[in-house]
């Protein structure tokens, strides 16, 4: 079953064997030549050009296509493997908040014993692109997640990898025995990284199952900690674009970042499970 639903009417869309998907009363949504739709109603922009923009997306895609957070995807991967029971071996998931689509193909893709259809969504159109232009076996569209363009109980799992979350929505979407694996920042996540920027590091604190809450229940959670050593001021300048930390660097630091060619630097990530 295709999940996708309209976003005015909430009517499933169905391929018109052309360029398009168009619901019942005739809302019409081309596909662009990258092979995305655009489900995000002007309604719902806050700006005129919401996420991030094509400079952070390819920060990142170049970042994480050099194997960096390689550890993290085979963990996400041995979680769903060895904890996740489904009702059955075809199931829908969705990577919400799924930036350029490294996390959809790299984490969710070749699932052991699962058949998966794998849509991803951001609200970064610029994202939504190169995510649609490399990979192809997944459906991509751009969306606000706190309005999703999916079908109620029509989804097996959520990832959201470092991005906003909405339980109420993601329990919509869920189906009644689906799961959602948030992943968040562990205590010293960054922290080489954020010491080239501040005075000090402070510690990220853990807080994903209080704000989850309803309607999950909180299955397990796993820590997943590396480092990583970058040997150019370049890739460091990308892990930047890739984090809070860049909205805030001064040019001293920024100064620091562009002379600095060799760093080690803690991934600290926690994989929370949850179950609706």
């Amino acid at each position: 079953m295709f999940p996708i639903q309209c976003p005015y009417c909430q009517n499933t869309l169905r391929f018109n064997g052309e360029r398009s998907y168009v619901c019942e009363k005739n809302h019409n949504f081309d596909l662009s030549k990258q092979g995305y739709l655009n489900l995000l109603p002007v309604n719902k922009k806050k700006s005129k050009s919401p996420g991030d923009n094509d400079m952070m997306v390819k920060a990142r895609r170049e970042f994480l296509e050099a194997g960096f957070y390689n550890p993290l995807m085979e963990e996400i991967k041995l979680v769903i493997e060895t904890e996740l029971n489904f009702e059955s071996e075809e199931i829908n998931i969705l990577d919400s908040g799924c930036g350029e689509g490294y996390y959809s193909e790299n984490a969710l893709s070749n699932l052991k014993g699962l058949t998966s259809q794998i849509i991803g969504t951001d609200i970064s159109k610029d994202a939504v692109r190169q995510a649609a232009r490399k990979y192809k076996n997944n459906f991509y569209f751009v969306s606000s997640i706190y309005s999703l363009p999916v079908k109620t109980d029509s989804i097996e799992l959520i990832l959201s990898v470092f991005s906003p979350n909405d339980s109420k929505e993601f329990g919509r979407v869920l189906n009644e025995n689906g799961y959602l694996i948030i992943v968040s920042p562990g205590e010293n996540h960054m922290k080489q990284l954020a010491e080239l920027i501040y005075d000090s590091f402070r510690q990220h604190e853990y807080n994903i199952i209080k704000k989850t809450g309803e309607p999950f229940s909180h299955v397990s959670t796993h820590r997943k900690t590396f480092e990583i050593e970058i040997k150019d001021s370049s890739m460091l300048q990308n892990l930047l674009k890739m984090t809070p930390y860049y909205w805030n660097t001064s040019k001293d630091a920024q100064a620091k970042i562009e002379n600095c060619n060799e760093i080690r630097i803690t991934c600290d990530f926690n994989i929370t499970v949850f179950k609706t």
